[in-house]
């Protein structure tokens, strides 16, 4: 669910500042004036994403307690699309705030600086909830003298947490099951260090036309594997097991969807013209138009491990076929980038939302772990799971998702800015730029 600040992906993006490019400038409408350094309303896309991912984790709850939520069960049911929405947003906004700074010229010095500032905003938050996942998990083999729980504290495992490279490996998730879109995005960063410095070549000799080609090929993978996985896989699994290169596969070809898609904003700064079925606003309202129609018409249904999951009625897997609309997020984004007008940038960037963004990363690590600790009060507190209609399993549910809220705000407001502010200060001055 950075993802990226993923996230998930999240995945781990911020709206971040960025200098001027020249040439962006110079194509700029006049009017408007040039591109700006801050874009809040994909701040606001942080937050979109994050709340889908926690959706879809708290889904059996809140479709159980709460029935007629199951209206909404096939978009819950795909949030996990919202770690695919926070890759294509971290390429995006890597390219779009760092392009400049890290390609006139590319040295590995810019490049150890760009991975240090983007190792700032991640490691510090990963490594706390980690860690209290440790705890979490020592309490439960206490309790329960779980052998499972025992054979699964792998401390080799858990050193690749620690470095950001499980993800990179086809084992199942031992420690914290969501952090693997860390590792992603740090995957994908690692690449674009290097790659920046083709992908601003690209920006000054590859016609427009060659970019679009070049940002919709790059997610034509994904797609084309994601729509032979089965109902429920989350783009990760089959048979329930992790199939062997899914996660680079689907950061990298994501991540440089976005990567692209700046390129040819970078390019036309204001001054492009979306047609009105182009605008960021009908994208979205398609993305999840095709979502409930992919849902409703699915006759080919693959149920992960055959098992036919329903609450209420409502079929609690998302279709596979969904993954249709990753190259749609190409144009959500790049779309929002441009359009300040736009009903859906106008909705993005309200302070909310963008207090959302901010808060996204913190709230998407620290969310599975709070869903865990409430699964287990209510298995305590009630005793039984078939009263999910009752008050008292609601307001637990409810009190729950606000708890997720506010650890994610003291935990981005007290723990991740004051430490990336700390790792920004180890720098030195000529690379902190």
């Amino acid at each position: 669910m950075d993802a990226t600040e993923t996230t998930d992906v999240l995945p781990v993006i911020t709206g971040e500042r960025r200098a001027e490019p020249a040439q962006a400038a110079t194509k700029a409408d006049p009017e408007q004036g040039p591109l700006p350094a801050f874009i809040p309303q994909l701040t606001g896309v942080r937050a979109l994403a994050a709340l889908w991912v926690l959706a879809f984790h708290f889904r059996p709850e809140l479709v159980s307690s709460f029935p007629f939520l199951g209206r909404l069960a096939p978009l819950f049911d795909t949030g996990y699309l919202g770690v695919d929405l926070f890759f294509v947003l971290s390429g995006f906004i890597m390219t779009y705030t760092h392009l400049d700074r890290m390609s006139e010229p590319w040295t590995p010095r810019k490049a150890l600086g760009f991975l240090w500032l983007r190792l700032s905003r991640i490691w510090p938050v990963m490594l706390l909830v980690l860690l209290g996942w440790a705890l979490y998990r020592a309490y439960s083999l206490q309790v329960n003298n779980d052998a499972s729980l025992q054979a699964a504290a792998s401390p080799a495992r858990f050193l690749e947490h620690v470095l950001l490279i499980q993800g990179w490996f086809i084992e199942p998730d031992q420690w914290n099951p969501i952090d693997w879109s860390l590792s992603a995005e740090w995957l994908a960063y690692l690449v674009f260090s290097v790659a920046v410095a083709v992908l601003a070549k690209m920006l000054k000799t590859v016609r427009v036309r060659s970019l679009v080609l070049c940002a919709l090929v790059s997610v034509v993978p994904i797609v084309a594997i994601g729509v032979t996985m089965e109902d429920g896989s989350d783009l990760l699994l089959f048979h329930n097991a992790l199939v062997p290169g899914m996660i680079p596969l689907r950061v990298l070809t994501e991540f440089f969807g976005g990567a692209f898609t700046a390129l040819i904003v970078l390019r036309y700064g204001r001054s492009a013209r979306l047609p009105w079925f182009l605008r960021p606003t009908v994208v979205f309202v398609v993305i999840v138009a095709i979502i409930f129609l992919v849902h409703h018409f699915d006759s080919f249904r693959r149920f992960n491990m055959g098992l036919d999951w329903r609450i209420n009625g409502h079929i609690m897997w998302g279709s596979a076929e969904t993954v249709v609309v990753v190259p749609l997020f190409l144009l959500l984004i790049g779309g929002l980038a441009i359009g300040n007008r736009e009903p859906m940038a106008w909705l993005l960037r309200t302070r909310l939302l963008v207090w959302g963004g901010k808060v996204s990363f913190a709230l998407y690590l620290v969310h599975w772990l709070v869903i865990d600790v409430m699964r287990h009060v209510i298995q305590i507190k009630l005793k039984l799971t078939d009263v999910p209609t009752s008050w008292e399993y609601r307001l637990i549910v409810l009190g729950f998702l606000a708890l997720t809220i506010l650890i994610a705000h003291v935990l981005h407001r007290f723990f991740e800015e004051p430490t990336r502010r700390a790792m920004r200060r180890m720098l030195p001055d000529s690379m902190r730029a």
